[in-house]
This record gives structure tokens, C-alpha cells and sequence, in this order.
């Protein structure tokens, strides 16, 4: 039996009213310690116990949550110290006049008789309201993460619906001029786009993809910025075969490359070069030379933060960036097989 089993009803019950009927036996009456003096101390602790019980709940009904602990517990001990008392002194009288064991309850002094009778509450109260607590407190503990998951879900549901309509709006403008220029070069053009938006849509309700369908996905968004901005823009892409069967969150590698182009100067005198590769197996790395733009872009602030909260709830290794006067890298860890319940897809 697991120690979870034994605090759940009735095992209390069964498992501690012999024990604190024995121990009863021993401290209130004289040695022999014989059967009958054994059963009919167990007898008048199941009476106690089996009330305390019935008082405990409905006032655990009345009053339960964990804001309501104090007046919960003050009204349960006051009612089952009356009620201990009441019946202790009741089941002992009855017992005296039907049979022939004689116990005078008062023989001790009304005050060791009180003392006892709350010594029985605090035991029985004690059990019940700290495996009630830590039940409760449990069960807010996971709610509370339930909340975050959930939000931290929506936000991943937002940034995965997240594809730039400025994107949208400046690749269909390329490709207006394309078909006047080079109909080949813009059907090819058209067949990335299409890549672009289906990877995006059979995603959208994926955690996370493996690195090598990621990597693809990124090959094709960069062609479309490729197709846009020609040699004001580089991409390098050294990830051996090993890292590559490992998992990432969808998408991830798009808004890191949209976030260089979006925030950086290039051009063919100035170009941007990115580069994306495994670091010890661990993380990929996404690098771009650093030459931020004089007038900062319009943000929807959807990008590095909304990504680092994603692995909150993906990974237990954080999202590093760092930024250096030549460089801005962005770390992001990658995820095993073995090390994931999340969703997959190859």
C-alpha cells in the first residue's frame, strides 16, 4: 500500500483507531492490560473518531478553500472538543451501567478529563486538516500550472499564427515584378511561397518539428528574402546529420531571420550574412554580423520574448542571446526524442 493510499478514506480510519485505542488503553487504565479493557477503549475511539470525522467534513464542505483554513480549523476544534467530551463522558456511562467494568471519567479532575479529550482532538484534527492542506495546496499548485501552460499555449498558438502580413505584402510585390521579368524565376518563386505558408498551416497545431523539416523551411523563407534583397543578404547553414534528428519549436528559425532583416542595415555594400549551426550538440545557433538600423523598425514585440517563453514551458534550458558590438547570436535549445511528451512530427 503507498503512503498516499493510507491518508486517503477510510484507510485513517481503519488503520488509526486501533493504534489510538491501544494507546488509550495504556495511559487510562491500570495493568493487566486484558482484551476487554483493549476492545472497549478501541470501541469508544471508534465512537469519537468515526463523529470527529462526520464534523470534519462538513465543515471541510462548508469552508474549503485554503483562505478559509483558519476559521475552518478554529470551528472544527471547538465543535469536536465539545463533542469528544460530550461523548466520551456518555459511552463511558453507559458502559459502567450495562456492564461491569467501572470507569469513573471524572476520577483524574475535570481538568486532566478536558486535557485528554483535546489531546484526542489535536491527534484526529492533525491528520485530517494537514493531509486536507497539502491536498489543496497540491491541487492549486497544479491548477496554477495548468494556467500557465494554458497561456503560455495561447501565446505559442499567437506567434505560430505569426507570419508578417509586411512579408506577405513585400513578397507578392516581388512577385508581380518577377512575372514581367523572368515568368520561370517567378514560378519557382511562387512554388517557395506556397512551401512557406503550407509548412505554416500543417504545423500550426505542432510543439515542436524536427530540425532537419525546420532547416527546410528555412531555406525556402530565405529564398523568398533572398529574391528581395539578392547579395545584401547571406545564409550559412552547417548542422551535421546527428543534430539534425533532434527537435526544435516550429517556426523558431523564421522569426530569428526575420528579426536580422527587420532590424538590421544590409545591402550589397553592407551585407548581412547569417549564419545557423550546432553548438555541442546541445543548441542551435542562430548568428548574424551586427549593424542595427538608425531608426529602429516597427516591433508587434512577438519575437526573441515570446520565443524564450515558449521553451519555458518546452524545455528546462533557457533561450540565450548575446550581443556583442560584432555580433548578435540567439542560442536555442534543442530538444531530444526521449526528453519530450510534446507532439511530433517528422
Amino acid at each position: 500500500m503507498t503512503i498516499k493510499k493510507i491518508f486517503t478514506e477510510p484507510w485513517p480510519r481503519i488503520i488509526g483507531i486501533p493504534i489510538l485505542g491501544a494507546f488509550l488503553c495504556t495511559v487510562f487504565n491500570e495493568p493487566p492490560y486484558t482484551i476487554d479493557k483493549l476492545s472497549i477503549s478501541v470501541l469508544i475511539t471508534a465512537f469519537m473518531w468515526q463523529g470527529d470525522y462526520m464534523i470534519i467534513i462538513f465543515f471541510r464542505k462548508r469552508w474549503p478553500k485554503l483562505q478559509d483554513t483558519q476559521i475552518r480549523i478554529l470551528t472544527t476544534i471547538a465543535c469536536v472538543a465539545v463533542y469528544n467530551s460530550v461523548m466520551d463522558y456518555t459511552l463511558c456511562s453507559t458502559l459502567n451501567s450495562l456492564t461491569s467494568w467501572k470507569y469513573d471519567v471524572l476520577e483524574s479532575g475535570a481538568g486532566f478529563y478536558i486535557l485528554k479529550n483535546l489531546g484526542i482532538t489535536f491527534i484526529v484534527g492533525t491528520l485530517y486538516e494537514a493531509g486536507y492542506f497539502f491536498e489543496r495546496w497540491r491541487i492549486q499548485t497544479v491548477e496554477t500550472e495548468e494556467i500557465k501552460n494554458r497561456q503560455l499555449r495561447t501565446e505559442l498558438d499567437v506567434l505560430k499564427s505569426q507570419l508578417s502580413p509586411h512579408f506577405l505584402f513585400n513578397s507578392l510585390n516581388t512577385l508581380i515584378a518577377l512575372i514581367h521579368e523572368n515568368p520561370q524565376q517567378a514560378a519557382k518563386f511562387t512554388e517557395k511561397l506556397s512551401n512557406v505558408y503550407r509548412y505554416t498551416l500543417a504545423h500550426r497545431d505542432r510543439e515542436v518539428v524536427r530540425l532537419s523539416t525546420e532547416l527546410e523551411f528555412a531555406e525556402a523563407y530565405f529564398y523568398l528574402l533572398k529574391m528581395r534583397f539578392e547579395e545584401g543578404l547571406q545564409l550559412k547553414i552547417d548542422v551535421p546529420l546527428e543534430c539534425k534528428s533532434m527537435y526544435i519549436a516550429p517556426l523558431t528559425i523564421q522569426l530569428l531571420m526575420e528579426n536580422v532583416v527587420k532590424h538590421n542595415i544590409l545591402s550589397v555594400h553592407k551585407p548581412l550574412h547569417i549564419d545557423i549551426y550546432c553548438e555541442n550538440g546541445l543548441n542551435i545557433i542562430v548568428r548574424n554580423n551586427y549593424q542595427p538600423r538608425s531608426t529602429p523598425s516597427e516591433s508587434t514585440n512577438l519575437g526573441l520574448s515570446n520565443i524564450k517563453k515558449r521553451y519555458m514551458h518546452l524545455s528546462n534550458r533557457e533561450v540565450d542571446i548575446i550581443r556583442s558590438c560584432e555580433y548578435f547570436m540567439v542560442a536555442i535549445p534543442l530538444i531530444a526524442v526521449e526528453s519530450t511528451n510534446h507532439i511530433l512530427i517528422d
